[in-house]
């Protein structure tokens, strides 16, 4: 199922101009979140719930080299409530200063400011079981395995996770429905892995049909490839960070 990267862009590939003009409109989604007041990224427009891990630290990654001057704001915001880690999502970066096993994970309210929560997730100390039936976290295990041949073991298990509609995990079977942030964890797990796993361009195509006319990723589909939610950061984030990832294998 995994194949090695090779140096062409292929006839099913979409072109990297349509890939970095896609993330380009969600970088600029971003930006319009912003909340000046907070220095922070709410949850979704609208929302009156901001995260610092994920959603802030991933927006202040993403923007960093589109728009320096707004991911600092974003940061320093962050470490003005006292919180400098999650212990998870910085995987995707090497950051993780313990990144495996996985653990559980707690989400915690940070401060109240008016009808405005500040929220984080933190990593707990217990290991996690049964995180193998989940896709999300064997792409966040294959990335922070040292271990390459480990870590192409867990991404073909979560890749046998593929219908061809969506990673249909526990929680994807349960609801009926899937997860868009998924799609992005896959083709991050692959291009930091160096392959291209065969059903990459259905996995590209589904995660680019799921942007909005916003220009943010919507978090959810139905089976029948209906969207469901509204855009928010998290998805958006992933979405970029993907696209960003694949255009650069290309």
């Amino acid at each position: 199922m995994l194949d090695r990267l090779g140096s062409g862009v292929l006839a099913d590939d979409p072109s990297h101009a349509k890939l970095t003009e896609s993330a380009d409109r969600g970088r600029r989604f971003l930006e319009s979140l912003f909340d000046p007041i907070l220095g922070l990224l709410p949850e979704y427009r609208g929302a009156k719930v901001y995260w610092l891990f994920h959603d802030n630290y991933l927006a202040a990654k993403v923007l960093a080299g589109s728009n320096p001057a707004l991911a600092d704001k974003i940061t320093s915001a962050i470490h003005r409530f006292g919180i400098d880690h999650s212990g998870k999502i910085e995987i995707l970066f090497g950051e993780a200063k313990q990144p495996l096993p996985l653990r559980q994970y707690q989400l915690n309210d940070v401060q109240h400011i008016g009808e405005k929560i500040v929220k984080t997730e933190i990593v707990r100390d217990t290991i996690l079981k049964g995180w193998q039936e989940y896709a999300d976290l064997l792409f966040f295990a294959a990335i922070a395995e040292p271990d390459p041949d480990q870590g192409r073991h867990h991404l073909d298990d979560a890749l046998k996770l593929w219908d061809g509609t969506g990673f249909k995990d526990r929680v994807a079977a349960k609801h009926h429905q899937y997860a868009t942030y998924k799609l992005a964890l896959a083709l991050i797990a692959a291009t930091k892995l160096g392959v291209k796993p065969q059903p990459q361009p259905a996995i590209l195509e589904r995660l680019l049909a799921l942007q909005s006319k916003e220009g943010g990723w919507i978090t959810d589909y139905d089976e029948q490839r209906k969207p469901l939610g509204m855009a928010n950061v998290e998805t958006t984030c992933l979405a970029i960070l993907a696209l960003d990832a694949v255009a650069k294998a290309l």
